[in-house]
């Protein structure tokens, strides 16, 4: 009975051994998983800090885009009526109907040119997706349909 409690204890040993092995892989795991949820959690808040940073740039940059087209706007309303001033003065208030309706007839044209590009390129897209859809039929059919 002596020569099995030798034994014994030496297995409970080795076993206590290996259960502290086992134990350090698992801190160690669990140490590795916290530094990436870390890694992580740092990657999203610079992400965040890079996003938040892009927005008031965007931001800034409308506010100049928007200025710079108010500005456009009011040197072509100063000119249309430094020249309204001028040609009303030169040829009287008549013809300057007869301009503006002159400048809404080439408006209503560059209106009417505009729609016709687009249904034309719409047709045209039409016509490429059933010629692609046309190709891909073919190439499927002589890649795998053909079995002899």
């Amino acid at each position: 009975m002596a020569y099995g409690l030798p034994e014994g204890a030496k297995a409970l040993a080795d076993s206590l051994n290996a259960s502290r092995g086992a134990s350090k892989e698992l801190s160690n795991s669990i140490e590795g998983i916290q530094r990436d949820g870390l890694d992580v959690a740092q990657q999203k808040a610079q992400e965040r800090l890079r996003l938040k940073r892009e927005a008031e740039v965007k931001k800034q940059l409308a506010i100049h885009k928007a200025l710079a087209e108010y500005k456009n706007r009011k040197l072509i309303s100063e000119e249309e009526f430094k020249l309204k001033t001028e040609f009303i003065r030169k040829y009287g208030a008549k013809d300057w109907e007869e301009v503006l309706k002159i400048k809404n007839e080439l408006e209503r044209l560059e209106k009417l040119e505009k729609q016709q590009f687009d249904e034309d390129l719409k047709k045209v897209r039409y016509v490429q997706f059933w010629c692609f859809l046309a190709a891909a039929w073919i190439a499927w059919y002589l890649t795998w349909g053909i079995k002899e």
